[in-house]
């Protein structure tokens, strides 16, 4: 809860101390401990490297 900064919710809106931010989706009993369960995070993640750029003005 950040008082007088943007709500991370609604697009727009300045945080007004709700704690919705600070609650579990799957279980709104509780509070939210990061556990991304609700992003159905994997154990693991591959992305593909298409290019190394060693030199920044070498973009060729």
């Amino acid at each position: 809860m950040q008082l007088g900064k943007e709500c991370v919710l609604y697009e727009g809106k300045e945080c007004d101390g709700c704690m919705e931010c600070e609650v579990c989706d799957l279980d709104p009993s509780k509070p939210c401990t990061n556990c991304g369960k609700c992003l159905d995070i994997k154990d693991y993640a591959t992305i593909k490297i298409e290019k190394v750029i060693r030199d920044p003005d070498d973009q060729s």
